[in-house]
């Protein structure tokens, strides 16, 4: 009986170390965790193994020893664009000394690539969007002495010289039918605090930089309130050291109603936990942000990407200027940290485009400030997105691409590495709270010097409230 999985997300690519998280500070992929705990209650022995943070090697000396120890049937490889060439390497490795191991491949870039993967290596079988139900029914198929995968809705394999692909899954409807995922599997380090929650699965959402998964058709579904505060408090009783629980959602404010009644019951159950979101900055009211605040949020994520208009529109991101200072404007009265993200490069941009972010952004730190990283995220290109199809038009990457142990590129088809740098640089010096302590930077951000006394006080006292409360 083939009853034995292993599931493996291996090591993203390599970054400087002094951008590197250590494995308690880090996010860890619920997903997964979600398809450890449906494996188990159908009663398949799972074990998982979640390397993202390790270097190369000590993922590789890791998988194999877990192969030795527990002799898994079948390996399931949490396949990301990040993290494609580890797992390339560890896939090929373990199908030459352990043919016998049936591997299986899943995650978005799987979704996206799978035709490719499947043609390299004909030896995977490939779960398409949603695994739980589609990896069981896998499983269950592969214990057969006649194993005929066409059955399978949501699996592509390689059968008489060429890629199969079985109709699609239908997506899991009732999304409180799931069991909990297994937070514990992520907290041997004692020094870890944070949690992750999903409350909701898909995005209705069509960004030009996002690869939304194509199985999902930007259909969102959700979790009642009531299960979403049910799994919040299962993880406060059986992981007390969680200081923090993080809605990693895609589009947690598509419902500002659901979000409230969600709010409401962690009220109603008087639990105390700081929670942080993202969301999108449309659309969001003040009764949401109100109710927000009074359930323990303390940091909002929402996503701007640019201040210019003409780049918020032609990357689809369905706001404009308009809509920000008024996000802005909401928060302004709450103790809620915003915080913005920026992308630097998305097609069309310029010194023009940069600078009027740079003019609008100041705008909104007087309403409420809020500090930017170091340095803003570039645009990268992702397979699936938007982005990538205007990479390839203009002849800067091709879908070969994928297959080499090269990073995930930067989007340099309109402006040059350097140029995007010095954008950066220029976003950084002017917005950033730590550039503050360099010449360029105060000089930069002078005139915003009140605003920055305001908000590092506001921080310094809620610093001291939480220490008063631990």
């Amino acid at each position: 009986m083939k009853n034995k999985v292993l599931l493996v997300t291996s090591n993203f690519e390599d970054i400087p170390i002094s951008q590197t998280k250590t494995p308690e500070e880090s996010h860890y992929p619920v997903g997964l965790a979600y398809l450890h705990s449906y494996l188990e209650s159908k009663k398949i022995d799972t074990k998982i193994l979640c390397l993202n943070n390790q270097n190369y090697d000590c993922c590789f000396k890791e998988v194999l020893n877990k192969i030795k120890n527990f002799s898994p049937d079948i390996i399931g490889f949490q396949l990301l664009t990040s993290n494609r060439v580890s797992s390339y390497r560890l896939i090929e490795y373990i199908h030459k000394e352990y043919p016998e191991i049936k591997i299986v491949i899943g995650g978005i870039h799987t979704t996206i690539m799978y035709k490719q993967l499947i043609k390299t290596y004909p030896f995977l079988i490939a779960v398409l969007g949603e695994g739980e139900i589609t990896f069981v029914e896998l499983i269950e198929e592969l214990n057969k002495k006649k194993i005929n995968l066409k059955k399978i809705n949501g699996v592509a394999f390689w059968s008489r010289g060429a890629v199969t692909r079985t109709p699609p899954r239908e997506l899991i409807k009732d999304l409180d039918t799931l069991p909990f995922p297994k937070h514990e599997l992520f907290f041997k380090n004692p020094k870890r605090y944070s949690g992750c929650l999903l409350t909701s699965r898909g995005c209705p959402f069509s960004c030009s930089f996002c690869c939304l998964n194509p199985e999902a058709k930007r259909i969102v579904r959700f979790r009642s309130p009531e299960n979403v505060v049910d799994e919040i408090e299962h993880m406060i009783n059986t992981l007390p050291q969680i200081t923090e629980i993080f809605i990693h959602d895609d589009s947690f404010f598509v419902s500002n109603e659901r979000v409230i009644k969600i709010c409401d019951e962690i009220v109603k159950r008087k639990i105390k936990m700081d929670f942080v979101c993202s969301g999108r900055i449309k659309p969001i009211s003040k009764e949401m942000i109100k109710k927000l605040e009074e359930a323990g949020f303390s940091r909002v994520l929402v996503g701007m990407e640019s201040g210019d208009n003409g780049i918020l529109k032609s990357c689809h991101k369905g706001i404009n200027q308009e809509d920000v200072v008024n996000c802005f404007k909401l928060f302004s009265k709450s103790k809620i940290n915003l915080k913005t993200f920026l992308i630097v490069g998305l097609p069309g941009e310029t010194i023009g485009t940069i600078n009027e972010t740079l003019r609008f952004i100041k705008k909104l730190q007087r309403i409420k400030y809020t500090s930017y990283s170091k340095y803003p995220n570039l645009l990268m290109v992702y397979p699936g997105t938007e982005v990538y199809d205007i990479a390839k038009s203009k002849g800067m990457v091709s879908d070969e691409f994928w297959l080499s142990d090269k990073e995930i590129p930067v989007y340099t088809a309109e402006n040059s590495y350097a140029q995007l740098k010095i954008f950066g640089e220029l976003l950084a010096n002017n917005l950033s709270f730590s550039r503050m302590s360099t010449w360029r930077g105060f000089v930069a951000q002078f005139e915003m010097i009140p605003y920055i006394i305001i908000y590092g006080f506001k921080k310094i006292i809620q610093i001291l409230k939480n220490k008063k409360i631990n």
